[in-house]
């Protein structure tokens, strides 16, 4: 055989393979996607401020008064030179974050000598010097499924294109407009045109996303969309006024603007690093809560989990060969046990023997679920880069025995949130807790050898074989022969819960500062 065919990979005529990323390698991510999709509905991970909500709701009555044309490519078009013409106005006005091609505004801007800029070539779809290559810009990539989902557009019974709905759309584009004054009309002339000077730029200034008035009805609309009132049947709307009551409630507890790790730990810990209590003084924002704490234990759950498959996978990586699984299996575990501080005889006794911290954020505690998570995501890592040692893979081991504690000392009602998922399908931290508790008998060698191929390696072939079956290569080993060969590596993830976006937005609207609460976040928390 040549040096030639020896290095050629012959793949399977029947898929393409494509290396991706986010793989998900245990499926387990997605039932924390779904937790957190209905903790916070309406705002998304790219929905990234609040006034693009009042910008295409105005844009949209604006379209049917002034255009009218029913064709999804002349609404495309209009949205795309919107979008082109506000990333301008948003970086004159002081390069602001979380704008749609906020990068391609600073290469066309910075150079600019002249004070006259054409965008309508680089808003045009299919352009190869695009302000943004998604075909429907920033409007299909993110917030147009959004913008339903919260009630300012409505669908037509007659075409495709949205129409803003009577009850919330109709009212934010007219306060959109009134807000801005004849700079909406100014910004409707020019975006038509397709060019644009500096002088119109800094004239537009007020358009941009941090310049919501300080009072006014556009303010006091956002704040509706996200606090309420509500119909009581509503129960998305319902879900996300909670959520963002919590999130008030942990800025008025640290006083001063809050992060997403800090929110969902002080959720899931019932207090902050310093072990000073969150009080909520409201049952319907305990039971949101405790719907956090399900969704952050879910997470804690896959984490651990992802540690121990990028262990095996590390130990994998020594047989480039590959090596059966019965021999893997063992050695796996034996590294494991040989950075236990003591052997347990058995699960029962291995969770009876671990306390879980009082604080479960506590920094200064290696028992507590912060400090576990911490040293796991430093030290396991999602590549060749880093090789996990056994010492973290216990600590994945010691966190799903907290979790399990957790789950059943507290009476943690999980069943009736986790049950709606097919647990064939969808393995999620009630099916783990039920199958760890099925063995609580069983070797602890035993346990742990079941657990790394059944809920683990053989787990994340399923997972791949249904993925495959969709289009995507996803396998990280392969079987070969009776053996396992490593193809590639992926480790632990904690998925983002959509809580930047909504820090943000309560930002942009005035309810949250550098200090913490405003007044007028005070007021809407109930801590006035």
């Amino acid at each position: 055989m040549s040096d030639q065919e020896i290095k050629t990979i012959n793949l399977p005529v029947w898929t393409e393979y494509r290396k991706k990323n986010g793989l998900d390698p245990l499926g387990m991510q997605n039932i924390s996607v779904s937790l957190y999709q209905n903790l916070l509905p309406g705002i998304s991970n790219v929905t990234l401020r609040m006034r693009y909500y009042g910008l295409y709701a105005w844009l949209c009555r604006t379209y049917a008064r002034q255009i009218g044309d029913t064709n999804p490519d002349s609404w495309k078009r209009f949205i795309r030179r919107a979008e082109a013409l506000y990333a301008l106005i948003a970086y004159r006005h002081g390069g602001e974050g979380g704008v749609a091609g906020i990068e391609w505004a600073q290469k066309i801007i910075e150079p600019n000598q002249s004070g006259f800029i054409e965008f309508a070539q680089a808003a045009e779809p299919g352009s190869e010097n695009y302000y943004l290559k998604q075909a429907w810009g920033a409007y299909g990539a993110a917030y147009r499924s959004q913008l339903f989902e919260i009630g300012i557009f409505d669908p037509s019974n007659e075409h495709e294109l949205p129409l803003p709905s009577k009850e919330t759309g109709e009212r934010l584009a007219a306060a959109f407009e009134s807000n801005v004054g004849e700079l909406a009309r100014a910004f409707y002339e020019i975006m038509q045109r397709g060019d644009v000077t500096n002088d119109e730029l800094d004239e537009l200034g007020p358009l941009a996303p941090s310049e919501i008035a300080l009072s006014g009805e556009e303010r006091d609309l956002y704040q509706e969309i996200l606090l309420g009132p509500f119909d009581p049947t509503n129960v998305p709307a319902r879900s996300r006024r909670d959520s963002i009551l919590l999130i008030l409630k942990i800025a008025a507890l640290l006083g001063r603007d809050p992060n997403p790790e800090e929110i969902r730990w002080i959720l899931f810990a019932g207090c902050d690093q310093k072990g000073r209590a969150l009080y909520l003084g409201s049952s319907a924002l305990e039971a949101q809560r405790r719907l956090w704490w399900i969704y952050h234990a879910n997470d804690l759950c896959h984490v651990a989990y992802e540690t121990l498959l990028k262990f095996a996978l590390d130990t994998l990586a020594e047989y480039p060969a590959g090596i059966a699984l019965s021999r893997l299996i063992p050695l796996c575990v034996e590294k494991i046990l040989e950075a236990a501080p003591v052997k347990p005889e058995n699960w029962s006794e291995f969770i009876g023997c671990t306390i879980p911290a009082s604080n479960a954020y506590a920094a200064d505690d290696d028992r507590s679920e912060f400090s576990l998570s911490v040293a796991i995501m430093k030290r396991a890592g999602r590549n060749d880069t880093s090789v996990c040692p056994p010492e973290i893979a216990w600590n994945a081991v010691r966190l799903l025995a907290i979790l399990h504690r957790r789950v059943c000392d507290e009476d943690r009602d999980i069943a009736t949130v986790l049950a709606r998922f097919n647990p064939e399908a969808f393995h999620s931290l009630l099916t783990e807790t039920r199958f760890l508790k099925g063995h609580m008998g069983e070797p602890f060698e035993a346990l742990l050898a079941r657990l790394l191929e059944e809920r683990i390696l053989q787990r994340h072939l399923w997972v791949a074989l249904q993925k495959l079956r969709a289009g995507d290569y996803t396998f990280l080993i392969e079987r070969d022969e009776g053996k396992l060969r490593l193809r590639g590596k992926d480790g632990p993830v904690f998925t983002n819960p959509r809580l930047g976006p909504a820090i943000t937005f309560l930002k942009d609207i005035h309810l949250v500062g550098g200090q913490g609460l405003t007044d007028y976040g005070a007021a809407a928390a109930g801590v006035a």
